[in-house]
C-alpha cells in the first residue's frame, strides 16, 4: 500500500510539474507518456518499481530546477544565459546554432544522453514511440 502511495504521490508531482513549467505542446506529450508509463509498471517487480521510482524522481527535479530557473530568467531575476557566438564560418546546421534556436525560443528542458548508453529492444521501441509522439506533437503546435 505504501507503493501505491509513493506512486500517486510522485505521479501528481510530475504532472503540477509540468502543468506549471512546461510549455503547451510538450505539456501534452509529457502527461501523455507519465501517464502510460504509471500505468505499465503498476505491475512490476519490486525491484524494477525501485528504480522506476528513482529515474521519475530525478525526472521531476530536474522539471522543476530547469522551470525555476526559466522562470527566474524570465522575470529577469538571473541571466545565466550564456551567449554563444557562432564563427561565420560555421554551417548553419551546426550544434551552435540548434542551441542558440533552442534557447531563444525559452525551451531549457531536457538533457543530452551519453553515446554509452544502451537500451533493450523494448526501450528502443518505446523510445520511436516517444520521437513520433514529439514529432507529431511539434506539427501541431508549430
Amino acid at each position: 500500500m505504501a507503493g501505491r502511495n509513493k506512486a500517486l504521490t510522485l505521479y501528481k508531482s510530475i504532472l503540477r510539474a509540468h502543468d506549471k513549467f512546461l510549455p503547451h505542446s510538450m505539456r501534452q506529450l509529457g502527461d501523455a507518456y507519465v501517464k502510460a508509463e504509471f500505468r505499465l509498471h503498476k505491475t512490476s517487480k519490486p525491484e524494477e518499481t525501485v528504480q522506476f521510482f528513482v529515474e521519475w524522481e530525478k525526472y521531476l527535479q530536474h522539471i522543476e530546477r530547469t522551470g525555476r530557473g526559466n522562470q527566474s530568467m524570465d522575470v529577469g531575476l538571473v541571466d545565466n544565459r550564456q551567449q554563444q557566438v557562432v564563427p561565420s564560418s560555421s554551417p548553419p546546421s551546426s550544434t551552435n546554432n540548434v542551441m542558440n534556436n533552442r534557447q531563444n525560443a525559452g525551451s531549457f528542458f531536457g538533457k543530452d544522453m551519453s553515446k554509452d548508453v544502451a537500451f533493450n529492444e523494448e526501450q528502443q521501441s518505446q523510445l520511436g514511440k516517444l520521437r513520433e509522439e514529439a514529432a507529431n506533437a511539434g506539427k501541431e503546435s508549430g
